[in-house]
């Protein structure tokens, strides 16, 4: 009897540690699927990031090219619009811009200034 006892006892022990493994093993995969959304969504923030900037980089692109042709095209260029310009051009830059405006802004820098 002693004998049934222990094996009943035993058995029941193993059953225990067996459920109490599933649920730890349970609890850790759904922790981890947890942290992986949360590196999908933090790179699905990165892609919009990358997007917003190379909107701006277009944007002031066009900006630029459009308002440097306009001076080029008056003959002058007024003090405060030059000095909004090479802003505009330094943060172009900034969000990326290749050097694209380089010899525009030069030709602007070449003009007559208004006063």
């Amino acid at each position: 009897m002693e004998t049934l006892i222990l094996l009943l006892s035993g058995a029941a022990g193993a059953a225990m540690i067996k459920l109490l493994d599933g649920i730890v093993q349970f609890a850790l995969q759904r922790r981890a699927k947890r942290q992986d959304d949360g590196q999908s969504q933090k790179t699905e923030m990165e892609k919009r990031i990358e997007a917003i900037a190379d909107c701006m980089m277009v944007s002031m692109l066009d900006r630029i090219q459009y308002l440097s042709k306009c001076y080029i095209k008056d003959g002058s260029v007024d003090v405060e619009d030059l000095r909004r310009l090479h802003i505009m051009h330094e943060k172009y830059h900034a969000v990326g811009g290749n050097g694209d405006l380089d010899r525009l802004m030069s030709q602007v820098d070449d003009l007559p200034i208004r006063i």
